[in-house]
């Protein structure tokens, strides 16, 4: 009697993983919280401020739950499979190490997607932010690069440390003051010297882009240029780091 096994098709074997990775991830209830319920909260008492803008406030908190699943999550998730050792043992095994990262990037994907889609429907509901099916479809060209640029990052810091502890300390070490200083730089709030950086960073063009879609205003090149430089720069760094045994 001969056994024969079938290798499952690329897309096939993908799409299984990528389900396994969104289990995974929603397993995990920091990475869950951080995701879906901490934006959600800081929308709410960012609303609360007698100032607020609320087309600004929630493309800000739309934009910083993008980047908790595709920065953070893609950071501690590759960290914490490092420290365990499953990538190494993963060299062993039929999968291919890039359908498991490729798996990893499309789930932090979706999960990252439909965190910034509830923020939006949470600023629709609680703030009355005005959606339009012409708005929502202007985001995809900002949502795609904005998720290259911080993604692309996250396998960075993911790949550069040992332990998940220690990506969680990166992380918050370097998002959260991201997320300060583009929200400090819409109320004037930093000096001239910084005021100048805030053009250049990620998340503060990723808003920008979600802002300028929601109005219907078109499509702004420069912060789709300046996340492209990030998107290509962090890739090219990433893909060099991934392709050592770690």
């Amino acid at each position: 009697m001969t056994i024969t096994t079938r290798t499952p098709a690329p897309l096939r074997l993908l799409a299984n993983e990528t389900g396994w990775q969104i289990r995974l991830y929603l397993r995990d209830r920091a990475a869950t919280f951080f995701t879906f319920a901490f934006p959600s909260l800081v929308l709410f008492f960012w609303s609360r401020q007698s100032w607020q803008d609320i087309l600004l406030a929630t493309a800000f908190v739309a934009a910083l739950a993008l980047a908790m699943a595709a920065y953070a999550g893609l950071a501690m998730g590759v960290a914490s499979a490092r420290e365990v050792g499953l990538l190494k043992r993963l060299r062993s095994t039929p999968l291919p190490m890039v359908v498991h990262i490729a798996a990893r990037v499309g789930a932090c994907a979706l999960l990252g997607t439909f965190a910034l889609g509830l923020t939006l429907g949470l600023g629709a509901f609680w703030l009355g932010l005005p959606l339009s099916l012409s708005g929502l479809a202007g985001l995809l060209p900002g949502l795609v690069l904005g998720f290259a640029a911080l993604g692309s990052w996250g396998l960075v810091v993911g790949s550069l440390v040992r332990t998940a502890n220690a990506a969680s300390y990166l992380v918050n070490a370097t998002l959260f003051p991201l997320f300060l200083l583009s929200a400090a730089a819409q109320r004037g709030m930093l000096p001239e010297w910084a005021a100048a950086l805030t053009p250049l960073l990620p998340l503060q063009n990723l808003a920008l882009l979600i802002q300028t879609a929601l109005k219907g205003d078109g499509m702004l090149l420069h912060p789709l240029f300046i996340l492209l430089c990030w998107a290509a720069l962090g890739a090219a760094v990433a893909a060099r780091r991934l392709s050592r045994p770690l």
